[in-house]
């Protein structure tokens, strides 16, 4: 009753003076303003104390486990576990610093005794891209301070050389000779010989040959619909010459896929069988260099350079941005010497040609 009394006083003070809550409900209001402002604070402390390892935990939760394919996923897993959580996993979010994950990046590349990089460039080009998708969350999460900012922001991505080397029209009718060799003296199963063979005449990426299944076929449109590919679902023309290609594979019943395994018939063929099938096939044809990636390349390099249109090549290889199927096509040697030598069969029949310079005098001034 006494507190009763006292706590009334308060209010008629309060009320008198102007100063605090005059009512119950005002003192209410204030303390439930109180208590939001102490879990605020509350939270933003535990967000602060908060380290790298929890900012992994949410992030496969909410970003790997959700956006990625099986196989980013397993990358990403892998790149956490060797190179970012023994580094920096320990450390709290806000106080990773550019020092602390240039570091990470840094330790994946090969350096010579001058210092010189001389491999890892694509594995740190990895690293770089896991841990500042990270750290963008971070931010978007509210797990760093807005103005620590992005740790890796002010360091550039590793630059990756190309390493596909661009076959040549020969190169590829060898390959092609090498597959009808093996497939008349039975070297190679005949559903990988028409794996390869489909490669080269589809130019899609090896993956998408292999899960291909029968109901992705519209053999009246000439078309693929591949439901589930890098860039989401995907619809791709095609020959007459590649329909006859993935309809030259024997099916077999309750088999959805096109390209069968071999042990394992209900599975999709696997990438490894194809791709040690097609080692021996380039060996066989005498072409170097050359990987299933590197079909891919070449088809998408013929398709540049057979329309001035970019968006019919990419309808064809399916890529969805100008710079994506850019990256694809390489400048050919072949098609650059005939430039060359008719710019100089231009030059010279110019050189040889009588001047036709017309004057801008008067006739009178001319004279």
């Amino acid at each position: 009753m006494e507190k009763a009394q006292e706590k009334l006083a308060e209010l008629r003070k309060a009320k008198r003076t102007g100063q605090g809550p005059a009512t119950l409900r005002e003192q209410a209001e204030a303390n439930r303003r109180d208590e939001q402002q102490r879990a605020e604070e509350e939270a933003a402390l535990a967000r602060r104390q908060r380290t790298v390892r929890d900012l992994w935990e949410r992030y496969g939760k909410e970003i790997v486990a959700v956006e990625n394919k099986a196989t980013t996923a397993r990358q990403k897993a892998r790149i956490w576990t060797t190179k970012i959580e023994p580094a920096i996993g320990h450390l709290r979010i806000n106080d990773v610093t550019e020092e602390d994950v240039s570091a990470v990046v840094r330790a994946s590349m090969r350096l010579d005794t001058a210092g010189r990089v001389i491999g890892g460039r694509a594995e740190a080009a990895n690293v770089y891209r896991l841990i500042h998708h990270m750290f963008r969350k971070a931010l978007a999460w509210q797990l760093r301070a807005r103005e620590a900012g992005n740790p890796l922001e002010n360091l550039t991505e590793p630059k990756v050389a190309r390493r596909e080397r661009l076959p040549t029209g020969g190169e590829i009718g060898a390959l092609i000779k090498a597959l009808d060799a093996a497939e008349r003296d039975m070297t190679e199963r005949p559903q990988v010989i028409a794996a390869i063979r489909a490669t080269i005449h589809i130019g899609a990426r090896i993956s998408e040959v292999l899960t291909l299944r029968d109901q992705d076929i519209r053999r009246d449109e000439l078309e693929l619909h591949l439901p589930d590919t890098k860039t989401g679902f995907s619809r791709r023309p095609i020959s007459v010459a590649a329909l006859a290609v993935l309809d030259s594979v024997e099916r077999m019943p309750g088999v959805e896929f096109v390209f069968r395994a071999i042990k394992r018939p209900a599975a999709s063929l696997g990438y490894s069988t194809v791709e040690n099938a097609f080692r021996r096939i380039a060996r066989r044809a005498g072409v170097e260099r050359c990987t299933l990636h590197t079909i891919r390349h070449w088809f998408a390099t013929m398709t540049a350079n057979s329309v001035s249109n970019a968006r019919v090549g990419m309808a064809l290889t399916g890529h969805k941005s100008h710079a994506a199927y850019m990256n694809y096509v390489h400048g050919d040697k072949q098609q650059a010497r005939a430039l060359a030598d008719q710019m100089a069969a231009l030059a010279s029949g110019l050189g040889k040609a009588e001047p036709k310079v017309a004057s801008i005098l008067p006739a009178d001034l001319a004279k």
